[in-house]
Formats: structure tokens, sequence, C-alpha cells
């Protein structure tokens, strides 16, 4: 039976580190537990990036999937959603099998990747998903690639992934190596360090977000302890003392100045729990 640890800290677990705290708060480290959490209406999270938490808490149950296993067996990999999309990344390219290169440096979890059908470099999680085991209304159903309804940074899954089987099939393992660690040096290289929850927005009809937050004379912008980052446009780092309201704040500050400068709606890739005000 999964425990609950009550009013704790809900933000320290995202990676912003900002954000109130949630009236119970547990950890699934098994199949079982998350399953069991999210099937009361506990709020699911990975490792935090890609979410926002209020500062003014969530009211409810939340749960931290940490869910690890993974097994490797002819040509396709059985994964639980809370392992890192990266580890699982270096895995493939450690053992030569190809089609997560691009994906090796990325934050995050394999659920939440699925879910919203992260990608980069060309690459993206469609291109090898073969089903999702989902949790939704009591019964865990296995989705096929078809049915997870995967489109640009989404999909159509709803409820909890438990876990994704991928496939796993061996290539040039030299080549994925290059390619993986080209990969992440690109990261090192274009991404801001410091805390942040990856890619605010979505790109809008094919034009990266963070070229318009640039062009609309946004880089650097602070608001409180946030900043849209000098490196790249699309990010939002706390600099130290930053809280969710700053962040917020330039979200929106960032998507007024498109639409003022080119007409232009830029979704969110990042999700808001819990109360801000």
């Amino acid at each position: 039976m999964i425990r609950y640890l009550s009013d704790a800290p809900l933000g320290r677990c995202c990676t912003f580190l900002t954000g109130g705290r949630a009236k119970r708060l547990a950890f699934a480290y098994n199949a079982d537990e998350l399953a069991e959490a999210a099937d009361s209406g506990a709020l699911v999270l990975g490792r935090g990036s890609n979410v926002l938490i209020g500062d003014c808490g969530y009211a409810g149950d939340a749960v931290i999937n940490r869910t690890n296993e993974r097994v490797f067996e002819g040509g396709v990999c059985v994964c639980d959603s809370g392992v890192l999309i990266s580890s699982l990344a270096r895995e493939y390219m450690e053992r030569g099998l190809s089609g997560l290169e691009w994906a090796y440096g990325l934050p995050g979890t394999v659920g939440g990747a699925t879910v919203g059908n992260a990608g980069a470099f060309g690459g993206c999680m469609a291109d090898s998903v073969i089903s999702a085991e989902v949790l939704a209304g009591g019964k865990i159903r296995t989705l096929s690639a078809d049915e997870c309804v995967f489109a640009y940074r989404s999909s159509g899954i709803c409820g909890t992934v438990i876990r994704v089987t991928l496939k796993a099939e061996s290539g040039n393992k030299d080549l994925i190596r290059a390619e993986s660690e080209n990969n992440l040096k690109t990261r090192r290289d274009k991404q801001p360090l410091g805390a942040s929850a990856g890619s605010v927005f979505k790109a809008a009809d094919g034009v990266p977000a963070g070229k318009l937050i640039e062009e609309a004379g946004l880089k650097g912008l602070t608001f409180g302890g946030a900043e849209i980052s000098e490196k790249h446009a699309n990010f939002i780092i706390n600099r130290g003392g930053a809280d969710s309201g700053d962040v917020l704040a330039l979200v929106n500050v960032a998507r007024a100045a498109v639409y003022d400068k080119f007409g232009i709606k830029l979704e969110r890739e990042i999700k808001l729990y819990g109360d801000f005000f």
C-alpha cells in the first residue's frame, strides 16, 4: 500500500524548484503503487519537468512516479513509465540500439514523453512506441501506437501511463553513440543551465517559439527571480528565489508580445497545476 506524507512540499519535486505544498504526497516505486495512487485520483508527476505548480499549493493528493523497471528482449523494450528518458537513451546507446538518439540528455520520464510525444532532432516518441499500458476508469488497457493518436508534441492518451513497449532494434553502435553524444553536446551548447522546465511553448506553424520570443525583444527579460533565458528564449529559468508567479508572469508576457508582434498565439508545453492566487 502506498504511503502519503501530509502537507508535503511539492515544488522541490519539480525542475523549476517553485510551487507550494500538496495536501498529501507519495512516491510510487512499482507499477502496483502507481496504479493504486492513480486509481484513487492522485495527480501523477514524473520528474517534475514540463510542469509549473502554483505557489498556493495543490489541494489534493500527488504521487511522484519512481517506477524504474525495463526489460529488453526480442527487439523491444518493455519499460516502466517512471524511467528517465535520458537514462533509457543512454542504455540504448550502450547496447547499440537505435531509435532514442534524439532523447539523450532530455529531461523527464518515459511516461511523460509518451503522453506529450516528446521529440527533438527530427525524432520523437511516436517513432518508437509500439504500445502503452494506460490506466483509466479503474482499468488498464493496452493501446496500440495508432490508438495513442500521436500528433506534434501531443497524443490522445487519456489516463495514467503505467508501462510503454518500445522498438529496440540493433544498429551500428558507433554511429548510434556518435549521434547521441552530438545531440547531447548540442543541448548543452544551446540550452541554458539552471532550474527550468524545458521548452515553455510549442513551435507555431513550424516556427520555433524561441525565435518568435527573441524577435519580440524579450531575451533576458526578468520578473522577480525568473528570467527568459539569454541563451534560448523558449526557456524560462529560476535565477534563484523565483516563485511560480514570477514564471507565470513571464509566460503571459511572452505570449502577449508574440501575439502583438506576429499575430501568433503560442501554445504552452508546460502544464499548470494547483492554485496560483
